[in-house]
């Protein structure tokens, strides 16, 4: 059950990701595709790390297309969740994603034959709907405007990354997967990078080093968090790997609240008596369903 582990870790590290970015899009940058640029170069350091001290596992020029393929379809979820984000709050927008879970069980019991009892089913459905319990901000809203449909296609973009990951799993050891699809990434964002110059420019001139180092940090636990859920989708089953990672929102919840108690001038959440108490409520709806996860 060591996969447990790292899918917990996994989203600890997203988690602090998460309140970083929230930081940053807060009080420093207004546009986020500054962290996706970021998140590539760093992703091909890290994957010419590897090459150097460990190598690539052998894997066939098909199989490295279908990585660059995902990783193409993982930059796409990532600029529709960009879209998103623009139209829609992001209170809104975030709990929706918790539908990916979903997703990725479809997925992997029509291509990888994951098939699981009734009693894991019932805890994937309890963690996906405490997670988008303890996301919602206020009175959460379900509009099937734009928006909606947008964060339906990059959840089902994510899900196609995991389904896909776990299968070239089978073919190379979690090194070579990762490195080859932070690579593709990297390939994936180059386009950005031209379209977006002035907003690059404008985040280092304006902001200087403080912006880069707090993305730079940011983005750092997101890939670890990525190549910690990887190592889990390779032990274990990508289907109930993706839902454990959806404990994710009681780690933010947690660190924003003591963040707010101690340090109040990076990060405050005003949280009244009703939020508590429907959290509260999502938190054990979730420990529930973890436990019927990993049973």
């Amino acid at each position: 059950m060591s996969w447990i582990l790292f899918a917990i870790l996994a989203s600890l590290l997203w988690s602090g990701s998460n309140i970083i970015d929230k930081y940053i899009y807060t009080k420093l940058l207004r546009n986020p595709v500054v962290s996706v640029i970021i998140m590539g170069l760093i992703g091909l350091i890290l994957s010419i790390i590897i090459c150097i001290v460990r190598g690539f596992s052998e894997l066939s020029y098909t199989n490295i297309f279908i990585a660059f393929i995902c990783s193409a379809v993982y930059t796409l979820a990532v600029f529709l969740y960009f879209k998103a984000v623009r139209i829609e709050e992001i209170s809104t927008i975030v709990p929706l994603f918790y539908v990916t879970p979903l997703f990725v069980l479809i997925l992997a019991a029509i291509f990888l034959g994951e098939v699981f009892t009734p009693l894991k089913y019932l805890g994937i459905f309890l963690l996906v709907a405490g997670a988008m319990l303890i996301s919602a901000k206020g009175s959460f809203r379900l509009s099937f405007g734009k928006a909606f449909w947008l964060v339906m296609a990059s959840s089902l973009a994510i899900s196609v990354n995991s389904v896909v990951t776990k299968y070239l799993l089978g073919f190379a050891d979690f090194w070579t997967v990762y490195a080859y699809m932070r690579i593709g990434v990297f390939v994936c964002i180059i386009p950005f990078c031209f379209m977006n110059f002035e907003d690059i420019k404008h985040a280092v001139k304006k902001h200087k080093a403080k912006a880069i180092s707090w993305i730079s940090i940011s983005e750092l636990l997101n890939l670890a968090a990525i190549f910690l859920s990887t190592i889990a989708v390779s032990i274990g089953y990508v289907t109930l790997v993706g839902a454990l990672t959806s404990i994710q929102p009681f780690f933010v919840l947690a660190i924003t609240v003591l963040m707010s108690i101690y340090v109040p001038k990076i990060l405050k959440e005003e949280i009244g008596k009703s939020a508590i108490a429907l959290k509260l409520a999502a938190i054990m709806i979730m420990f529930a369903g973890a436990m019927m996860v990993g049973i």
